[in-house]
């Protein structure tokens, strides 16, 4: 396996004192292997079934993946998770589900978490060229480019005058189907992303769609999380606005679809259901009973049926607090919720860097009182201008986030202007210029 030394064991030596993954900043897929090959992360859960779809369907439900709400993470323990955001949370539990689904196929041979890479990197390229979600430079790092992926994968996009700007404050709600086209990927060689991930999507808000309108009205609540996962879908314009006019009038039913084979997918697509009628009002009988019905469309058995509500509604009895696309009255209260949540998070857990880029100061104005009798080399030049910029953008990063309001504007502004927040609130420092990267 890759071997770490030099400057860049150092780094992560200090990360291991700080007990931080952190999926924000860079090079935490590197610090992710380390820790991986060092026995630090390891499964937490116990599987009553070798078969990867088992595995799929028990993991999804327990860490909340399906539901795009983290509540635990695979590998890795809470002591490298405890800092993080929900976002953060989620970028990492996705890669971990990745890895894990990876690691069900190969064996760890000595050059296991470069191929996983190198397998990753192909799926994402394929997948995303068939589907077009994004553009990167062919030529960056293979470990790099992942992150970078993995982050988009995650966020939701909508311009700031949309009406559904809170949107970008939540995340990718269909995020776990990366994980199921990516098993296919690596079970089948014939392989088409395209029509597998619209087939997966498609089924998923053509029931739910039905499944919400089973009391005879889709309410605010369902509306709103049938709103949010077809913002989630990366489906073609043509389509999604196929879907949006059938969820706001479920009577033209003109949608073509095609039932998935896979059985997994089909519990996932009832677990959806059974989440958005439970986990938005109390279920009457009669409701309980047309949404199994939708169960035995999905050709699932009476078995199946109770397993996946069973699944489904332990999930929401145990986290319903805490689900704030089901449990706010109101868009907005849930964007300024989850952005003030967090926002405190991330200035909170760097305040020691916030102090730290204070303390550089000194170093700044020794420079620039010596630069009044003598001319400064290069690299104290450079010195200075760095932490200059970073002086000046630590400021301006509190100071916003003290104004009224504060949480709600700096998320507004650091998407404008990503460089705001200083160099020092980046973790995952690992020396960049590792030969054995590609």
């Amino acid at each position: 396996m890759e071997d770490l030394h030099g400057e860049e064991a150092w780094h992560l030596d200090m990360q291991l004192d700080k007990n931080r993954i952190s999926p924000g900043s860079k090079n935490w897929i590197s610090f992710f292997f380390h820790l991986h090959q060092q026995g630090e992360l390891n499964i937490g859960f116990k599987f009553k079934s070798h078969s990867l779809e088992d595995c799929l369907h028990y993991i999804f439900n327990q860490t909340g993946l399906l539901y795009s709400y983290p509540v635990s993470n695979l590998y890795s323990p809470e002591k490298y998770v405890s800092h993080l955001t929900s976002e953060e949370k989620l970028k990492l539990l996705l890669f971990e589900n990745l890895f894990f689904t990876y690691s069900y196929y190969h064996s760890n041979d000595d050059d296991f978490y470069e191929n996983f890479i190198a397998s990753l990197a192909s799926f994402y390229e394929y997948y995303g060229s068939k589907i077009s979600l994004w553009d990167f430079s062919i030529d960056s790092k293979k470990k790099i480019k992942i992150e970078k992926i993995i982050n988009e994968r995650v966020k939701l996009k909508s311009k700031i005058g949309d009406g559904n700007y809170w949107l970008n404050q939540s995340s990718n709600g269909l995020v776990f189907v990366d994980v199921l086209l990516y098993s296919t990927f690596l079970m089948e060689d014939d392989f088409d992303p395209k029509n597998l991930h619209e087939n997966i999507v498609v089924n998923i808000i053509f029931h739910m769609t039905k499944s919400a309108q089973i009391d005879g009205v889709i309410e605010d609540k369902e509306m709103r999380l049938l709103m949010y996962l077809l913002q989630s879908s990366n489906l073609s314009e043509s389509r999604n606005k196929q879907l949006e006019a059938y969820i706001k009038n479920t009577l033209d039913e003109n949608i073509k679809i095609k039932y998935p084979q896979n059985l997994l997918h089909r519990k996932f697509i009832f677990e959806l259901c059974v989440y958005l009628n439970y986990g938005t009002h109390q279920v009457k009988p009669d409701e309980d009973r047309k949404l199994r019905e939708i169960g035995k469309n999905l050709n699932l058995n009476q078995r199946e049926i109770e397993e996946a509500s069973l699944f489904s509604r332990t999930f929401i009895l145990k986290n319903r607090s805490n689900l704030a696309i089901i449990n706010q009255d109101k868009s907005l209260s849930v964007f300024y919720k989850n952005i003030q949540s967090k926002w405190t998070r991330i200035i909170g857990r760097n305040k020691e860097k916030i102090v730290g880029e204070l303390k550089e100061s000194k170093e700044f104005m020794d420079l620039l009182s010596k630069s009044t009798v003598k001319e400064l080399s290069n690299d104290e030049k450079e010195i200075m201008r760095k932490q200059f910029y970073d002086i000046l953008k630590t400021m301006p990063s509190l100071a916003i986030f003290l104004l009224p309001g504060g949480a709600f504007i700096l998320p507004m502004i650091s998407k404008l202007f990503p460089e705001l927040l200083p160099s020092s609130f980046q973790e995952n420092n690992i020396d960049e210029n590792e030969d054995s990267e590609k």
